[in-house]
């Protein structure tokens, strides 16, 4: 016969089974996963200073520095609906906004993020731009002085430069939304017929290749003398500055048909259907503080504030002394895969 104590265990069993059905993996209300592309070195910091201030375990999900936001980008899409963290924080915009074209984000508005622009912020709420990076062109003291150094992509099509520059590859990164955004501007036949006059001066360094694996080789190659000039971003180049390395740089503008400089700001998004939505809300609350971007500011990268009201540090350039290119997000995220890997080809012969 049956009695309640023969049949307690098993019921105990089935009862734990079934939780652990229920509940999903970093579903723990002190715990959560955050998938980054920002450098490893300011992203543990981060994770340092958020589970000392809130006692959440974070874990860092990142991927290769050649790969970085694109190996994010496609695993997020794999897991479209029930991904395994909650968080994306994205060194750039590009991925962010195709997330949210793809209805894989789910609106957040963090009352941390009052005072940033609305330029920054997704009207629907889906992401939030803060701390930016900008595009430059990184130069040899030793070999260009500052007053001939070359001040817009334009200028690299000058015979002057032929074999002299390199660039990384166009299918990652910031050079991949900087090129898409560049032709996308200027019309896919203007600007392929541009691409073909970099490409021609690009490819004549006598056998050197002038496309790289990422901008930390561009930044590389130009300390040490390979090339003479490169295109990066400015926390490369700052990083190299700060290393003593004969290099210099310039705010890099574009083509007089498109003016200004291409930006890079950090985006922050909630991931829609992740394990654990409230916490990656105080997350997302912690990393938009005001205190967060001069922190960044502070650092090695010397990322520039989207607020007014930040300081920056002497000698690095402010948002309002940045005359900013146009870009459309929309546009951007629409067509960034398909014409990346057009203009990779494009470039590199193919």
């Amino acid at each position: 016969m049956l009695t309640w104590k023969s049949v307690l265990p098993g019921v105990i069993v089935l009862l734990v089974l079934a939780a652990a059905l229920l509940i999903r993996p970093g579903a723990a209300p002190n715990s959560l996963a955050l998938y980054t592309s920002v450098d490893a070195e300011y992203a543990i910091e981060m994770q340092k200073r958020f589970e000392k201030a809130t006692g959440i375990q974070l874990e860092l999900r990142t991927d290769s520095e050649v790969t970085k936001t694109f190996g994010i980008l496609e695993r997020l899409r794999k897991l479209a609906g029930k991904p395994d963290a909650d968080v994306f924080w994205n060194s750039e915009q590009s991925a962010t906004q195709i997330l949210a074209r793809e209805g894989l984000l789910e609106p957040y508005r963090s009352p941390s993020a009052e005072t940033i622009p609305a330029e920054f912020k997704d009207p629907q709420g889906l992401w939030t731009g803060f701390g930016l990076r900008a595009r430059v062109l990184i130069y040899n003291t030793h070999h260009v002085q500052a007053a001939e150094a070359p001040k817009s992509l334009e200028e690299l099509t000058d015979p002057k430069w032929r074999g002299r520059f390199c660039i990384a590859r166009p299918l990652f990164g910031t050079t991949r939304s900087h090129f898409v955004a560049l032709v996308l501007a200027l019309g896919e036949e203007k600007g392929f017929e541009f691409l073909g006059k970099l490409r021609e001066n690009g490819s004549a360094g006598g056998g050197k290749p002038w496309i790289l694996d990422g901008n930390s080789a561009t930044r590389d190659r130009v300390a040490e003398g390979v090339f003479h000039v490169g295109l990066t971003d400015t926390d490369d180049v700052y990083s190299a500055m700060e290393r003593h390395r004969p290099v210099n740089y310039v705010l890099c503008s574009q083509t007089k048909d498109w003016p200004g400089v291409f930006v890079i700001p950090n985006t922050v998004c909630l991931l829609k259907g992740g394990p654990n939505p409230a916490a990656g809300k105080k997350f997302i609350d912690f990393l938009l503080r005001r205190e967060t971007e001069q922190w960044l500011a502070e650092q090695g990268m010397k990322q520039t504030p989207v607020r007014a009201d930040v300081p920056v540090p002497k000698g690095y350039p402010k948002l309002s002394e940045i005359r900013v290119a146009s870009v459309d997000p929309e546009k951007l995220a629409q067509h960034l895969l398909p014409l990346s890997v057009k203009i990779d080809r494009f470039l590199r012969g193919e």
